[in-house]
């Protein structure tokens, strides 16, 4: 199961599945699978984080966000990017990099 458990999955699912179209957890859940751990296009990059716990997936085009934890394997989250958070951080390198360089989790 690509979330933690069912509990974090719904509560995901609550929050941003609406902004994926998507209809129930389980529709959700497997589109966050397929980011997280599918293979990634040109317009996607990946890092882990500096305490080495998380890898983060962000979508360039797409603007879609996710989050994994390394060890063990599971998605923490799988949301859109809204473009006012992106702009406020100087755009789409920007903010990759100051979540690539995120400690305070």
């Amino acid at each position: 199961m690509p979330f933690a458990n069912p509990l974090e999955r719904e509560l995901h699912f609550i929050k941003h599945g609406h902004k994926f179209g998507a209809t129930n957890a389980q529709e959700y859940e497997r589109m966050a699978d397929v980011f997280m751990f599918g293979p990634m296009d040109v317009d996607t990059k990946e890092c882990i984080r500096p305490r080495k716990i998380d890898r983060v997936r962000f979508g360039f085009g797409t603007h879609y966000e996710g989050v994994a934890c390394v060890v063990p394997e599971f998605v923490r989250t799988f949301y859109p990017v809204r473009a006012v958070i992106i702009t406020r951080h100087g755009g789409e390198a920007e903010y990759f990099a100051y979540e690539c360089g995120r400690v305070n989790l």
